[in-house]
């Protein structure tokens, strides 16, 4: 993902969450996605504060659930952003509620592992 289209997904993102709750109620994908990053372990979640988690509706281009953009929690070279795809995950997952709410879970997940240095197939090796 550019840079550019990250900003794009960003500044619309930045620019929901600055409605007020009254005008703008969150989806429940965004509820998903919220709950799933709750559910991290609080040691998980710290390493998140400075790494903005965006929704975008671009999976199918590049053919993904999730991606993490940066270089790693290690190195602070480039801005680090996940970013989760909601139409991939309820094209797949949206038949069965509880379903895409694992697969939502799991994508976050693996995203963080990115994020702290995991390689694919170290993620993979995780079981995300």
């Amino acid at each position: 993902m550019s840079e550019e289209e990250y900003r794009r997904i960003s500044d619309r993102s930045e620019a929901l969450a600055a409605l007020p709750d009254a005008e703008r109620e969150s989806s429940e994908f965004e509820d998903l996605v919220r709950a799933a990053i709750d559910d991290l372990p609080d040691d998980l979640a710290g390493v998140l504060e400075q790494v903005p988690i965006v929704i975008s509706t671009r999976g199918r281009e590049y053919r993904a659930y999730g991606h993490y953009i940066g270089d790693t929690v290690a190195r602070d070279d480039f801005h680090d952003r996940i970013v989760i795809y909601q139409d991939t995950l309820e094209r797949d997952f949206g038949q069965d509620p509880e379903r895409l709410r694992a697969e939502v879970t799991r994508t976050v997940r693996h995203e963080v592992a990115h994020h702290l240095g995991w390689d694919e197939d170290g993620v993979r090796g995780l079981g995300l």
